[in-house]
């Protein structure tokens, strides 16, 4: 991984807390967690949702680990102690997890003098399995190329596959709101060619993309989520205010909807790769 933070997703972090619709096809498990944040340099509210981000990232992490082991010692004991194939299959099988369900409560204690906020989680993980393709890679860099952006500075993404696809865009919000940037009623979807990289937007796109901070806050931690995909699969949750593109929905009803949408890509037609970055004043 780079310095510029750079990353293809290949496990579910940010997709952990995603809650969506179950498929009902796919397997379930319900696992309860706990997780707290200790309440120094953040708002109680800031506390209360990174308690609860790392609560569902560790409900996703039991209930897909605790398949895999399960499914490694069943091969091994079908294979008779060929463990080696049992180990090779599980190296090329991706299992991902996504929170379909889930109940949430809290409390604060005091740890001395220091608020702890917790957040305890029971959660319905839906577990995701197939074979990714090695071959089918996504980049994302953004223009200028910093991870740092000042308040209402304009920014562009580039974004390069190895594969003709369909490229969709999404800007997650500190809050875990969603901002579909690309495409758009400006920019309608069409395939990109694999290896050449294409400018969202392009010097000639009538809207932009800029950085913004919400009302009293200095600093913000923003992502990108790129995701291709090699069939044309409409991903719209996007709203338009001028000539630039604005939130639309609540961060929940957001996120189900990608979700929803991600579920219904086998993942061996899909590629995703997420850019961080800060938005300062």
């Amino acid at each position: 991984m780079s310095a510029r933070r750079h990353s293809t997703l290949t496990t579910c972090a940010l997709l952990a807390w995603l809650a969506a619709a179950p498929d009902a096809r796919a397997e379930t498990r319900v696992v309860e967690v706990s997780a707290s944040v200790v309440g120094i340099d953040r708002t109680p509210e800031q506390a209360r949702r990174q308690a609860l981000e790392r609560a569902r990232e560790e409900a996703v992490a039991q209930a897909t680990g605790i398949r895999v082991a399960a499914q490694q010692l069943r091969m091994r004991s079908e294979l008779d102690g060929a463990s080696s194939d049992a180990f090779s299959f599980l190296v090329q099988t991706s299992t991902e997890g996504r929170i379909v369900k889930e109940q949430v409560s809290y409390r604060t204690r005091l740890d001395g003098e220091t608020p702890v906020y917790e957040a305890t989680l029971v959660a319905e993980v839906v577990l995701e399995e197939g074979v990714r393709d090695p071959g089918f890679t996504l980049d994302v860099t953004t223009l200028p190329d910093t991870n740092v952006y000042r308040d209402g500075e304009l920014l562009a993404v580039e974004v390069n596959a190895s594969r003709p696809c369909y490229v969709t865009l999404i800007r997650v919000g500190s809050d875990g709101s969603l901002d579909v940037l690309f495409p758009n009623r400006f920019r309608p979807p069409r395939p990109i060619e694999a290896g050449k990289a294409i400018r969202i937007p392009s010097e000639s796109d009538r809207f932009a993309i800029r950085a913004r901070l919400a009302e009293g806050r200095d600093l913000e931690h923003e992502r990108l989520l790129a995701v291709a995909t090699l069939d044309p699969i409409a991903f719209d949750l996007d709203r338009t205010d001028g000539n630039e593109l604005a939130a639309e929905g609540s961060a929940g009803t957001s996120l189900t909807a990608l979700n929803r949408w991600l579920l219904r890509i086998p993942v061996a037609r899909r590629a995703e790769s997420l850019w961080e970055y800060e938005i300062r004043r």
